[in-house]
């Protein structure tokens, strides 16, 4: 589904007034404005919560070979199928579910699954098609296909994109956009459930090494949860929390709270 269409979807979905398009344009580029600005206005609590996703991240780059030869060893047919299977809710996919969700939330007249596509959508085209790329080009990270180790970074070279997983970060926008506007945990379970799942087929296909799709979920994660602050007034706090163990490997997800 072509960018065009996501505009035309978000127009159609938009409030009656004189012109939902341009409305909708404005809304977009008061968003990018106050996103690209946040960092300035967070208050010790945020640059807390920064701190310790940085260091998450820092934590899973230090473990990265071993926890990604771990991965490659438990590699099989059934994980090759999973992953094949669910990749792609990291990317096309997840845009037209939230696509989806707008146009089916402005038949029925359901504000809250219209504002959850609309949230996960512009935290998608945020997060995936804007920050993560321009980090992509800036680290220069060697992917872990061309063998080179997990510590070779080119700086704005071209075909050297591993850090941030773009697959990531569009997942867990699409997770968190949604989830944020569910206070059960039925929704959210299953967003998350697909989102880690998505990040962890990065690793099993040799895409990604750890710390890039832990990024790509933290950046995600963030962007939509700025969209969605801004959009209603909430703040909500992240953590990282084990999900699943076996035989000593940990899967980490996020859970999130309004404050």
């Amino acid at each position: 589904m072509k960018p065009l269409i996501f505009f035309i979807l978000i127009a159609t979905a938009a409030s009656a007034d004189e012109n939902p398009f341009l409305r909708e344009l404005k809304r977009y580029g008061h968003d990018a404005k106050d996103l690209a600005t946040q960092p300035l206005r967070w208050d010790q609590h945020q640059w807390t919560r920064f701190a310790e996703g940085t260091a998450a991240v820092g934590a899973f780059y230090a473990a990265d070979r071993h926890l990604y030869d771990e991965a490659q060893r438990h590699r099989s047919a059934s994980t090759n199928d999973f992953a094949k299977a669910i990749t792609p809710f990291g990317g096309r996919r997840a845009l037209d579910i939230s696509a989806l969700l707008i146009l089916g939330g402005a038949l029925s007249r359901n504000t809250n699954v219209r504002d959850a596509g609309r949230d996960s959508l512009e935290s998608e085209i945020w997060a995936g098609g804007v920050v993560t790329p321009l980090l992509k080009r800036m680290f220069g990270r060697s992917r872990p296909s061309e063998r080179v180790g997990s510590r070779r970074f080119r700086p704005f070279s071209s075909g050297h994109e591993s850090f941030p997983s773009g697959h990531a970060t569009n997942a867990f926008a699409f997770a968190t956009g949604i989830a944020s506007h569910y206070d059960n945990w039925i929704v959210p379970t299953i967003v998350y459930s697909i989102a880690t799942g998505v990040a962890f087929s990065r690793i099993n296909d040799r895409a990604h090494f750890p710390s890039d799709v832990i990024a790509g979920a933290l950046i995600g994660r963030a962007v939509a949860k700025g969209v969605f602050a801004r959009h209603s007034g909430k703040k909500t706090t992240w953590q990282i929390v084990p999900m699943y163990q076996r035989r000593g490997s940990s899967i980490f997800g996020f859970s999130s709270r309004a404050r």
